[in-house]
């Protein structure tokens, strides 16, 4: 599944990996905060690891390969394809299960910037599996 760009509908993975829109036109942060609460309203234990994926995206191939290289040296399992007439048609998926939380969710979404960015990208969104 692809991720949609920067500003387009968040979504999230429910318990039959199908995706449901959450927000569109609130901040990134905001959203982190919302992907909790709809994981909350659906019976997740913020405490226990999960089914994550975050969306980074790249300019070039090298660039999304160099990405893509971090990610899986760091434990993520990673999927990449392109998306011809974006402007930065490649995305990169890293998915692993994680702790997210309202404690660590603000250096979540900061190592996957930070990462990104190294590498001439924009991280775009993460999802979570509700179990």
């Amino acid at each position: 599944m692809h991720s949609a760009p920067p500003g387009h509908p968040l979504r999230m993975a429910d318990e039959e990996s199908e995706f449901e829109i959450l927000a569109e036109g609130v901040s990134p942060e905001e959203r982190d905060l919302l992907i909790l609460e709809t994981l909350e309203e659906h019976g997740a234990d913020l405490g226990e690891p999960r089914d994550v994926r975050a969306y980074l995206h790249f300019a070039t191939e090298a660039e999304a390969d160099a990405g893509s290289e971090e990610l899986a040296e760091a434990g993520y399992e990673i999927a990449s394809f392109e998306s011809p007439g974006d402007e930065l048609p490649w995305t990169v998926r890293a998915a692993m299960d994680l702790r997210v939380d309202r404690d660590n969710v603000s250096g979540f979404r900061t190592r996957f910037n930070d990462l990104a960015e190294r590498h001439g990208g924009e991280f775009d969104t993460w999802e979570a599996a509700d179990e």
